[in-house]
């Protein structure tokens, strides 16, 4: 018997199944240029594990958010009310249809399937990977990655055009050209380093994406030194839940900054544009009331299903939900809160599912 053919230990099969299985699902290296190197250039290879853990959070997000999207999904609908405003199926077949996707062009990306126009995009572990410049400093040669030479070498502002604000942004923060050795390309930013960012002593900045002129290139920024201002744990952690009242929030787990940005990257940074509220629970969810429930304040700016749509922290949180609610059939999520699910009268299934305050309320109405 030759050394090839001698019996593999059970071991050793479970784990070249797994290595195989991640290869042909894809991993984070298979669809990311991530950057090699210390944090101290952007790179993420002191982070190589945490970015694999992350990778599989990332697919169980999408998966649970993909199976409560679907028609015949038994609890979905009312997650899918929640955070979209879509009546239960037949209903708003359209606006599911764009939910489902989403997810599923986000899913194919996480699996390997989907080749963005760009090539594959560029994952960074802290924004140092840029290098601040003056409008007068010799500027890098776009083709050789390198500074050109010479007493009449060119200037950034020789080969970058200096932004003029409108007259109504004089007051903005003035911005800068930035260098990315990596992409050899300029990108234009406030001054500061956008992972060191504080505002009163807070860490401002979590992660970003980038794109160049006509999608030419994309880049993703984790500032993964930040991310336990944001949430305590790592990575997804869903034990047993035991009580009601527990909000998905408590849940939040670093590795769904990464789940959010692959919804910029997928769909595209001018698709995905947010706002100061884009990431209040309260602004994102709006759950349906019960019967006799204080119906709060009805004048609350709620997101529109139309923004829902496009909204990365809409999926990130709608997925957050779904998740728990996978690993706890007893409970329910799509409050937000875990509640023990009760029996349904048939008589009041479709009590509620329509007009004021009911499912697809939101769709009539646009953001001011």
């Amino acid at each position: 018997m030759t050394w090839l053919q001698r019996p593999i230990p059970f071991t050793y099969k479970a784990l070249l199944l797994t290595l195989l299985a991640q290869y042909v699902l894809g991993s984070i290296d298979s669809v990311f240029n991530v950057k090699q190197g210390s944090v101290g250039v952007g790179g993420c290879t002191s982070y190589k594990s945490k970015l694999n853990r992350w990778w599989t959070d990332a697919r169980k997000l999408v998966d649970a958010a993909l199976s409560y999207a679907q028609d015949d999904s038994v609890d979905g609908p009312e997650y899918i009310y929640t955070f979209f405003a879509l009546d239960p199926p037949p209903a708003d077949a359209r606006y599911r249809e764009t939910v489902i996707a989403t997810l599923q062009s986000v899913k194919n990306f996480i699996d390997g399937d989907l080749q963005l126009p760009t090539g594959k995009p560029w994952l960074f572990c802290s924004s140092k990977w840029l290098e601040r410049m003056d409008w007068d400093d010799v500027a890098y040669d776009k083709e050789t990655g390198n500074k050109f030479t010479g007493y009449d070498a060119k200037k950034v502002r020789d080969v970058v055009d200096e932004p003029t604000p409108p007259p109504d942004e004089a007051n903005q923060p003035e911005v800068f050209p930035f260098w990315s050795s990596d992409i050899r390309e300029y990108m234009m930013d406030e001054a500061d380093d956008y992972c060191s960012k504080k505002v009163d002593g807070a860490i401002q900045n979590f992660g970003a994406t980038h794109e160049g002129p006509g999608q030419t290139w994309k880049a993703l920024t984790i500032c993964v030194s930040n991310l336990a201002w944001n949430a305590k744990n790592e990575y997804l952690r869903l034990g047993a839940i035991q009580k009601e009242g527990k909000s998905i929030v408590e849940y939040r787990a670093q590795s769904m900054t990464l789940f959010h940005e692959l919804f910029h990257v997928v769909l595209g940074v001018a698709k995905t544009e947010e706002h100061e509220m884009s990431y209040e629970l309260k602004y994102i969810a709006n759950p349906r009331k019960k019967e006799g429930e204080d119906p709060g304040d009805e004048n609350q700016d709620i997101i529109s299903t139309q923004e829902a749509l496009y909204n990365p922290e809409s999926y990130t949180l709608y997925a957050l939900a779904c998740v728990l609610g996978q690993r706890n059939e007893r409970f329910t999520f799509a409050s937000t809160r875990s509640e023990l699910k009760k029996k349904e009268d048939p008589k009041d299934k479709d009590e509620g599912k329509g007009g004021p305050g009911g499912a697809g309320h939101r769709k009539r109405l646009l953001r001011v």
